[in-house]
């Protein structure tokens, strides 16, 4: 077990060097505040609007306030490093229980390498304060189950209920572990391996996954009247495959992907051969139907976020792909030179870590370049490119073909930037970290200061709405609003000023990702918005510099505001120490 504690220590150093909350995971912990106090799950008392995608984990992170008293934004990355900490167990006892398996301490040592040594995996280690974690190890713990058990009915009963509890942390868990209990019912009948999968099996393994994820729809609709998230009409306009399919070419080049799924392929094709064992097929469906969604919908705002369930199902099955190409190498050689591979050649197992050297490099010295200069860019400045060039790359240039593999990089996640997809882990750390300091000190403040009738109407929501949990907000972009979601007038139908260029552009060069929505023409003024709240001053001529008023929220905490409701203003504020550009 010694042998695994060097890539341990180096997925530690690259979670460290990467640690991040980001701001939408604030939206989540007001949703989490609502209900520990009572008011139930939703953004805004009284309005039921399914603003979130990750229902267990927010019931997770509440039932952890509730009984302990740690907030969510304290809880919530730990619970991912724990999420972390079984995604990785799980792998090696899948490795140690797989049948058939030849070499078993070198193919666990390989993936436990390839995924260690993930900046991408040590980027969501944190998960940003999101579920993406767990989405991940109950994915994982579901796939393991059904190889090493999935002849046993209790199994099959705890990969459904595994599947089930992924579709109530992400939505997508739906697709995938339908992909999942329908590839792997497939392949147990088709292998003629016995016991076969009967139809009493069938039900054990499908209906609770079906009962789970049926009451949690049942349940949405009769809490919140929608049968979809409120963040699916929020995000989704309609098709945008130039972009995805960019998206996912990017995510191929930096992570290795080009690498890991031919070599899964491989070890899929081999193992069903050998064992007629379905299990990397059915992980390479789940991805290949996964990645259709992707390039549909046009990636994702946050860096290779949806794919890191990839990383911990693909390491294993590329690592025994590895195992077998090192063998078919040594064999070919020993013919070539007229002796068995293991007299005077390398041995199977050297030229798999041959292999393996190289598929470590190829697949992490991109991502690993820009792990290390995104960490110098949060520091340094806010910018959504970075480039890799001779000067902070050029150790890995030297490599055969990857200048080509860097530039294409290069190219890919410049232009991909301008739609926000994906936005690099460092822009989303310093964009909380600048919010933090903004809003935070208005946790200080005490519960009531700010009128009942108070509305405010904001963009980016997460942490400014998180320490102001007393003012309704409206959400710009729809994400927390109904209407605001389904309003068919976006960005680019409004004209977003054009990007890099003074010819007419094409409808998608003005759009970005997750970002399109705006209000309806009138429907702020509707909704009241009479509160435009600013960041916290120390002073109250600071505060009066950023706005028109401004409260004495607590000692040395003013709140700058500004409202056209002048006189709902004197009234609300009657008796406070407020001030304004014309008090003396």
């Amino acid at each position: 077990m010694l042998t695994y504690l060097p890539w341990l220590i180096v997925l530690g150093w690259l979670t460290a060097v990467s640690w991040f909350l980001c701001d939408d995971a604030y939206i989540g912990f007001r949703y989490v505040r609502n209900l520990v106090e009572g008011h139930g799950l939703v953004f805004n008392p009284g309005e039921y609007v399914e603003g979130y995608t990750n229902f267990l984990w927010l019931l997770e992170l509440a039932a952890i306030w509730a009984l302990t008293g740690i907030p969510p934004e304290h809880a919530a990355p730990f619970l991912s490093v724990a999420c972390t900490v079984g995604t990785l167990a799980a792998m090696l006892w899948w490795v140690y229980r797989m049948p058939s398996l030849p070499h078993r301490g070198l193919v666990g040592w390989m993936a436990l390498g390839l995924v260690c040594s993930s900046a991408t995996v040590a980027v969501w280690t944190s998960a940003g304060g999101l579920a993406t974690r767990q989405f991940t190890f109950l994915l994982v713990v579901a796939l393991v189950i059904l190889s090493v058990h999935g002849a046993r009915r209790w199994g099959l009963l705890t990969a459904s209920l595994s599947l089930a509890g992924a579709e109530l942390t992400r939505p997508e868990g739906l697709l995938l572990g339908a992909c999942c209990l329908g590839g792997f019912a497939v392949c147990r009948m088709a292998s003629g391996q016995r016991p076969r999968l009967d139809w009493r099996n069938l039900a054990v393994m499908g209906m609770p996954f079906a009962l789970v994820v049926a009451g949690h729809y049942l349940w949405r609709y009769s809490y919140y009247g929608e049968w979809l998230p409120n963040t699916y009409y929020a995000k989704y306009v309609e098709p945008w495959y130039d972009l995805g399919f960019r998206y996912l070419m990017q995510a191929g080049i930096d992570t290795g992907l080009y690498l890991l799924v031919p070599l899964a392929l491989i070890a899929a094709i081999v193992r069903w051969k050998w064992c007629q064992d379905g299990t990397y097929a059915v992980i390479l469906l789940m991805i290949g139907v996964h990645m259709n969604y992707l390039a549909r919908v046009g990636g994702d705002h946050f860096e290779y976020r949806p794919l890191d369930f990839y990383w911990p199902l693909l390491a294993v099955a590329a690592s025994e792909g590895i195992l077998h190409l090192g063998t078919r190498i040594a064999t070919w050689v020993g013919q070539i030179r007229n002796r068995p591979h293991g007299e005077g050649g390398l041995a199977p197992r050297a030229w798999a870590l041959m292999l393996f050297a190289s598929v470590l490099i190829y697949a992490g010295a991109i991502q690993g370049a820009l792990l290390y200069e995104g960490s110098k860019e949060v520091v340094r400045r806010a910018h959504m490119y970075s480039e890799l060039n001779e000067e902070n790359a050029g150790r890995w240039l030297v490599a055969p073909g990857m200048s080509k593999l860097v530039a294409m990089s290069n190219a890919l996640r410049q232009e991909s930037t301008l739609y926000f997809a994906p936005s690099p882990w460092m822009e989303h750390r310093l964009y909380a970290w600048f919010r933090l300091r903004q809003w935070k000190p208005y946790e200080n403040m005490a519960r009531g200061t700010l009128p009942d009738d108070a509305v405010g109407q904001v963009g980016a929501l997460g942490i400014m709405s998180y320490y102001l949990p007393d003012l309704e907000i409206v959400d710009r972009h729809g994400l927390t609003d109904a209407t605001v979601a389904r309003n068919p007038q976006t960005r680019a139908d409004r004209g977003l000023p054009r990007i890099r260029s003074l010819k007419p552009l094409p409808r998608n060069r003005r759009r970005l990702l997750a970002h399109e929505r705006q209000p309806p023409p009138g429907y702020l003024k509707q909704r009241g918005v009479n509160f435009d709240v600013k960041p916290a001053e120390r002073s109250a001529a600071e505060a009066l510099r950023r706005a028109y008023y401004a409260l004495e929220a607590a000692p040395n905490l003013w709140m700058p505001f500004n409202s056209d409701a002048h006189a709902w203003v004197a009234e609300r504020f009657a008796g406070r120490n407020l001030k304004s550009r014309q008090s003396p």
